[in-house]
């Protein structure tokens, strides 16, 4: 007789795994899980206004609030003026979070390159994009 809820359990040993083996990585570069996932957004995507880093990191305004402001005290991001309008303050890295997302993100690379050769890049891919896409059909529901 199978488990019940199967996917729900697999992705869930999935997420704890790799935070475990992620904060190791983290701890290297002085970053929380969550504090690499808002430089990972203002890096990779650009600089951005607090509400639409909210909506990214699907939580509410107040936490990323939150969060952003003891990153601001550690240094790593900052609240500046848009360069499209600026009356607008959007949230950027600074050349210290730069550095710590760049040790970061080589460990995951490093991480993500075990998991590339373990199963293969057609497979990874293949995983990446469902993860993705059970990631949208939540966020629909």
């Amino acid at each position: 007789m199978p488990r019940p809820l199967p996917f729900i359990y697999a992705a869930d040993e999935l997420a704890d795994a790799l935070t475990e083996r992620l904060d190791r990585i983290l701890a290297d570069a002085k970053l929380t899980t969550a504090q690499f996932s808002v430089l990972y957004a203002l890096i990779e995507e650009g600089p951005m206004k607090l509400s639409a880093l909210a909506q990214r990191q699907r939580c509410v305004k107040s936490n990323v609030s939150y969060l952003t402001r003891a990153m601001q005290r550690d240094g790593v991001v900052e609240l500046a003026a848009s360069e499209e309008d600026q009356r607008t303050r959007v949230m950027t890295a600074t050349k210290l979070g730069r550095e710590r997302y760049a040790l970061a993100k080589a460990g995951a690379q490093k991480l993500e390159t075990a998991l590339r050769r373990r199963f293969g890049a057609a497979e990874t891919e293949q995983l990446s994009r469902a993860c993705l896409e059970a990631a949208a059909v939540l966020d629909s529901w």
